[in-house]
């Protein structure tokens, strides 16, 4: 007994040494994995003279510079640019949501041979680079059409760049997290197709559209290519492209810049902190079964 005692104790006590030491290896890890975001901060609220000079100092000579946050939000056109990101980001993750979820439902509800053909086309068109196809977009769009320069031009793009993702997410976690039977009772009880989905499948769908509502979310806030495409007046910045306003073509302005990059991460942190619950779930609830 004695021994089988012992034998426990030891085996308890190198679990928890194994504990302490994935924990402080992953506290590590973020830490250095966090660096270039607190130098960020810490050069926000240093003069442009002393973030070239010492970039690593945490203060100021002259003590913490508020005044770039000040500056950077009135020479970019905070309010502005903040209220176009809101809504092109916003407007667009809520029609991928819609769009997605009810597709997804048809493609795994029905056995239509064109259901087949585009689930496996909108899979086969996620290995395609935007890099490919960009040139050739932006020339229709722009010469044929001539309807660059829009807000609802680069929602319409955000939508069909991101519709092949969260179909197949959605396909995933209908097929193997919806049963049949729910829907079934609710065909009895008098509900046509529609009100199924609406009533009883889209609301088991919370996880899945959480996660990729912080997904796109995430992508479509800090997306600078396909907006710097689309978007060419400076009244329709989004906050990636305001951010241009303090790159000069001999100099740039480090303070503005780093207390902008700060107001710009802030939103969509405190976003994903809020969902960041939903993520792994809803990834995980989603994956397909064979």
């Amino acid at each position: 007994m004695a021994k089988a005692g012992k034998s426990m104790q030891v085996g308890g006590t190198k679990k928890t040494v194994e504990q302490v030491a994935k924990t402080i290896f992953v506290t590590l890890m973020f830490l250095f994995y966090m660096i270039p975001f607190f130098m960020v901060i810490i050069n926000s609220l240093k003069r442009k003279v002393n973030i070239v000079k010492n970039p690593l100092a945490l203060v100021d000579d002259k003590g913490f510079q508020f005044v770039n946050y000040v500056k950077a939000f009135t020479e970019m056109d905070f309010g502005s640019a903040f209220f176009n990101s809101i809504l092109v980001s916003g407007v667009s993750v809520i029609l991928i949501l819609l769009f997605s979820s009810m597709a997804a439902y048809l493609f795994v509800r029905t056995d239509w041979l064109a259901c087949k053909i585009f689930f496996a086309l909108m899979v086969a068109y996620m290995v395609v680079p935007f890099q490919v196809i960009m040139i050739p977009l932006v020339s229709i769009y722009g010469n044929v059409f001539g309807i660059l320069n829009s807000r609802a031009t680069l929602i319409f793009m955000n939508l069909g760049f991101g519709t092949g993702m969260a179909i197949f997410m959605c396909h995933g976690f209908i097929k193997t997290n919806v049963p049949m039977a729910l829907e079934e009772a609710a065909k009895i009880d008098g509900c046509t197709r529609p009100q199924i989905f609406f009533k009883v499948v889209l609301p088991l769908m919370k996880p899945i559209l959480s996660t990729i509502l912080i997904l796109n979310l995430l992508g479509l806030w800090n997306d600078y290519l396909l907006p710097n495409l689309v978007l060419g007046k400076k009244t329709l910045y989004t906050l990636p492209l305001a951010i241009r306003t303090f790159y000069g073509t001999f100099s740039n302005d480090l303070g503005k810049i780093m207390a902008a990059l700060v107001m710009i991460v802030a939103p969509i942190i405190v976003v994903y902190i809020c969902l960041q619950k939903y993520i792994i779930g809803g990834v995980v609830a989603g994956a397909v079964k064979s």
